[in-house]
């Protein structure tokens, strides 16, 4: 049974979301170590779990996965170097992955509503990611390298090292899905996330983006502001706002420094763009 203990999960989320609060400079000095105790504790606490290691991840799991950790080992394997090529960047050591068995267990891990889906989670320098048996109908490795978590998850932590945890939460989730769907076509759409309707505000973006009701939306809209940068402004451009992100600015001192442009300018751009480009 692969299910950390509460006390460490909530800790951990209220040590990282205050130091996210914290002005960028003290908070990218603090970050490193409250993500390396967290790290630590998940490691000691999966300790008795099945380990498989490959040359970039150490890969834990419960006996009941034992059939389907190749898939996943080999998965975050093909993820690598894409991941390092379009972010420029390598972490040191080995990334960690758990497998939770079910999908109960990922959300009581969380304190999630019994309605949540994600197949992976990334958290406290750790990759987490539900069963393939779960959700892949025929165990496919291509299948589960098309439309599994490895490539997303890993490009947060990737980014995540980056910068240190400045970022905001749309912006991680739009860089993820955008070499996501750099690597391997795949973009979530579904029937209310439209972008040629009534969408999100970049204040509710940047304020509330995990509790907004429409989690499809809100993630559509990330990949669009992203994408927005990449396609129209140029790979190189996406690359100095991740750059000065790690240099310690607000992604609105990112986007004006390196687009020359301020956030409602740069709002209105992608919105537009995406709206005929998107829809």
């Amino acid at each position: 049974m692969l299910i950390l203990g509460s006390s460490l999960l909530v800790g951990a989320v209220l040590a990282m979301t205050f130091f996210m609060l914290l002005p960028a400079r003290p908070q990218m000095w603090l970050y490193p170590l409250v993500r390396q105790t967290a790290q630590a504790k998940m490691n000691y606490e999966t300790r008795s779990l099945a380990v498989c290691e490959t040359a970039h991840f150490t890969i834990k799991y419960d006996q009941q996965d034992a059939d389907v950790v190749q898939m996943v080992a080999q998965a975050a394997e093909k993820a690598y170097q894409p991941v390092i090529d379009a972010l420029g960047y390598s972490p040191e050591g080995k990334a960690l992955v758990l497998i939770y068995p079910n999908r109960q267990e990922l959300n009581q891990a969380f304190g999630w509503s019994g309605d949540q889906s994600a197949m992976g989670v990334y958290w406290g320098g750790v990759i987490q990611v539900l069963s393939p048996h779960v959700w892949l109908k025929d165990t496919s490795q291509e299948e589960f390298i098309h439309s599994g978590p490895m490539v997303h998850e890993f490009t947060h932590l990737v980014f995540d090292h980056m910068t240190e945890g400045n970022y905001p939460r749309w912006f991680t989730e739009g860089l993820a899905q955008y070499v996501e769907y750099k690597v391997n076509h795949y973009e979530w759409r579904s029937r209310s996330n439209s972008l040629a309707g009534k969408v999100y505000t970049m204040a509710e973006l940047d304020a509330n983006f995990d509790a907004l009701p429409d989690q499809s939306l809100a993630y559509r809209e990330s990949l669009a502001a992203v994408r927005y940068i990449a396609e129209v402004q140029g790979e190189a451009k996406l690359r100095q706002v991740i750059g000065a992100l790690r240099g310690g600015k607000t992604l609105q001192q990112a986007i004006a420094d390196t687009l020359g442009m301020d956030y409602d300018t740069y709002t209105a751009a992608w919105q537009q763009w995406a709206e005929a480009t998107m829809h």
